[in-house]
């Protein structure tokens, strides 16, 4: 997803050019340096982060929120729109519990591979369940490779951050 930013940064830096300017000479090139460049932060409260030291997925929070601003709907569209080609679904909240459905998995249970459905699992359970009164989700999807329907907490990602 990161990939995806930094390339919609420089083609809108590109496209953002003056074009009265005298066009570069073959073989020119603009450099930009990643520290100079300031990127939305994504969506999400937590997002799953990779350190390439310890060689490990881990959860970090970018921003506190505002429980009782929060929706259940809100979070599903913005978890859909940073995680490709896996559609989470809102199904009902009860109790303490969300209820949540993936009914086509493949990419989460085929194509991420253990490492990136862990990483999925953990963000999505550690953003939902910002939800005032949230303690749990329960996910409902078939069962495959890499990933498994059932309840999830915090707790179930204490090894992971």
């Amino acid at each position: 997803m990161r990939n995806i930013i930094w390339l919609f940064v420089i083609i809108l830096f590109a496209a953002c050019s003056n074009n009265d300017t005298v066009a570069d000479a073959p073989g020119d090139t603009a450099i930009v340096n990643e520290e100079d460049i300031i990127l939305p932060p994504e969506p999400l409260p937590w997002v799953s982060d990779f350190d390439t030291v310890k060689n490990e997925f881990f959860l970090r929070q970018q921003r506190q929120v505002n429980k009782d601003s929060l929706s259940a709907e809100a979070i599903i569209n913005d978890i859909n729109a940073v995680w490709d080609g896996i559609k989470l679904e809102y199904v009902k909240i009860s109790g303490d519990t969300i209820y949540v459905a993936i009914p086509d998995n493949a990419v989460l249970g085929q194509q991420m591979g253990s490492a990136g459905a862990a990483a999925y699992m953990a963000s999505t359970t550690y953003n939902l369940t910002e939800l005032k009164g949230v303690n749990y989700v329960n996910f409902q999807m078939p069962t495959t490779d890499h990933v498994s329907a059932g309840v999830y907490s915090r707790k179930s990602f204490e090894n992971y951050r």
